[in-house]
């Protein structure tokens, strides 16, 4: 997934004003976050991605139907972390918000994004400050894998991977585990596409 900065958008936006903003006024980009002040564009996903999103999010509907803890799964929602200059909204592909605030986080990793380690590391510290937010999931394009971030009563993070066709994914804090097989049921994973 390719990301360009706009040069034209202004850069004092909170980010309260920038998720209350039309996306559409930004530009002609699939979505948009705001990194530190700045409007960030992001390239549509590609098929393998949005399957792999498609199966995220049913298997997360289907576990998450009826359960008394108000907790909702949604796709695109923006993350505002707690910093003072609140100039950064990101926003995950996927997320479970329990009552105001998200919970878990999900986001399907492109080979693009491998090669940027540094951008996706500070995308996981900003997400690591949204009030709420206990566990961090990167789903990968590319095989039947993720990392887990998840934080500690004590305010530290842990980090777990798993892979596999036998594999689970745990989501502790949801009371809930989703075999990989049926989040990547509908991605073909056996050519070298983004």
């Amino acid at each position: 997934m390719s990301i360009a900065h706009i040069a034209s958008i202004p850069t004092d936006l909170t980010a309260e004003q920038f998720l209350a903003t039309d996306q559409h006024s930004f530009g002609d980009a699939w979505r948009y976050e705001l990194v530190a002040g700045e409007v960030v564009a992001h390239a549509a996903p590609s098929p393998r991605h949005a399957a792999i999103l498609a199966g995220l999010m049913g298997a997360l509907a289907n576990r998450l139907k009826g359960r008394p803890n108000g907790c909702v799964p949604e796709a695109g929602s923006g993350a505002v972390p707690r910093r003072g200059q609140r100039n950064t909204a990101r926003i995950p592909d996927a997320l479970v918000r329990c009552g105001e605030h998200p919970r878990v986080t999900f986001e399907i990793i492109s080979p693009s994004e491998l090669r940027d380690w540094q951008g996706r590391d500070q995308k996981r510290h900003d997400v690591q400050d949204v009030q709420g937010v206990v566990e961090i999931i990167e789903l990968y394009q590319r095989q039947m894998a993720l990392h887990t971030y998840r934080k500690s009563p004590d305010g530290t993070w842990t980090f777990e991977s798993v892979g596999g066709a036998e594999a689970m994914l745990e989501i502790p804090s949801l009371g809930m585990a989703i075999p990989l097989a049926e989040i990547y049921e509908f991605a073909t994973l056996d050519d070298d596409g983004e």
